[in-house]
């Protein structure tokens, strides 16, 4: 079986025909055939939407989906919102029993909320799949942090309201929905679960803070209490106004899928190859793993590193999804110059320097500033709402990872 999609992003406040993908369906495979329509590659602010399929006249045929698609389609909690409607639709005889696919997924979700710049439709003049549902206010916060506990437990008018809200369109595993801000913008909120063993929405929002004085560019955040539990509310820094902004992963941009193994040398590489002020992003990524490592982020994965189209071309996006993880033990999912284990990061950190074109100066003056902004977490915990007991059970990490750093400079500066 094969599908005929129309590819579009904004182009000058109207809609601009980027391409058309063919997929190709069969029974234990994807596979999909892009070609860049002519228009667009004629078009002055035309790009590459994916490394993998550079600006050309001829087609070009990848297993599965380009990482662009990826890129926009829904990650674990988006998809298990859409599999679970899809099962109730089967059960309600609205829908044949069949195993939902990754065109099914990319193609399902909300195109308000999608992320990045890519919108989808079967012809021009049909409207944009997904164009349905209607981003609701902060004032929905309350219900909307009900409805994603009883989607959890299974919930069919849970899961239809959160994806009527676009909250499908959203990434990561975390329970999530989508809300306009008071001057219209599109915000992601964040809510806990349950089964948290500690106050992970809390963590992240200090996790954010201390990035920010580390000089690393953070979205707009709010932490919320919405009936005594933490909400964590974020600006998506891939809209400006009703403009989207081309967004692509490292994955993406490393040429990687996943489950491949990663390490930060293949975004080093992708940003050598992709952005146009390699240098001063190079240095934007080694702070940011200084970063993860003083703080024991080990959540590191390729998809939560990304790029947004800026006039000069790719460019690193703000951080996101970073977050202490309280067991040393637990090793981190993308490596730095090879290692993974926390003891071994500090040392992978001064190996990696150079090959992040930084000066030896220039990386002892990075590894300072993020250390010393770290060092503060203590004074940030009452603003969180974070318990006192806590500061061990998840800060103990942070102080190890600081103190291993901090010899590190002693020994090698």
């Amino acid at each position: 079986m094969s599908e005929q999609i129309r590819v579009e992003m904004d182009g000058d406040g109207q809609p601009l025909f980027v391409g058309t993908a063919y997929f190709h369906i069969s029974r234990t495979q994807i596979s999909t055939t892009f070609k860049y329509a002519d228009e667009y590659l004629t078009h002055r602010g035309a790009y590459s939407i994916d490394p993998e399929l550079p600006l050309s006249t001829a087609p070009f045929t990848v297993p599965g989906l380009p990482g662009a698609f990826g890129d926009c389609a829904p990650d674990r909690w988006g998809r298990n919102l859409v599999a679970k409607q899809h099962r109730k639709m089967v059960s309600d005889g609205a829908a044949r029993d069949r195993r939902l696919t990754e065109v099914d997924y990319l193609l399902g979700v909300s195109d308000t909320t999608r992320q990045g710049a890519l919108r989808f439709r079967r012809s021009a003049d049909a409207e944009h799949l997904g164009a349905d549902g209607h981003v609701p206010k902060m004032v929905s916060l309350p219900e909307l942090q009900r409805a994603a506990d009883d989607a959890a437990e299974g919930s069919h008018v849970a899961i239809k309201r959160l994806l009527d809200a676009g909250t499908g369109s959203l990434g990561g595993a975390r329970p999530k929905a989508s809300v306009a801000g008071d001057d219209g913008s599109l915000m992601i909120a964040k809510f806990s679960r349950s089964t948290d063993e500690w106050n992970v929405i809390g963590w992240e929002a200090l996790a954010l803070e201390l990035a920010m004085r580390a000089g690393i560019d953070v979205p707009k955040t709010r932490l919320l209490s919405i009936e005594d539990r933490p909400v964590l509310v974020l600006g998506r820094f891939d809209r400006f106004n009703d403009h989207r902004i081309g967004y692509m992963s490292a994955m993406t941009g490393a040429g990687l899928r996943d489950g491949d193994p990663a390490d930060y040398l293949d975004i080093v590489e992708a940003i050598e190859d992709v952005s146009r002020q390699w240098r001063s992003d190079c240095a934007a990524l080694y702070r940011r793993v200084a970063f993860s490592v003083a703080i024991h982020n080990t959540d590191d994965h390729l998809r939560n590193h990304g790029f947004l189209r800026g006039e000069a071309g790719w460019e690193l996006s703000p951080v996101f999804d970073i977050n202490p993880e309280p067991s040393l033990v637990v090793e981190r999912q993308t490596a730095i110059n090879g290692a993974t284990e926390a003891d071994q990061e500090p040392e992978a950190l001064l190996e990696l320097a150079p090959l992040c074109h930084l000066t030896t100066h220039a990386a002892r003056e990075i590894l300072n500033e993020v250390a010393e902004a770290v060092a503060g977490w203590r004074n940030l915990v009452p603003a969180m709402s974070i318990p006192s007991a806590e500061k061990e059970a998840v800060g103990d990490a942070i102080d190890v990872q600081l103190g291993r750093i901090r010899d590190v400079l002693r020994r090698a500066y």
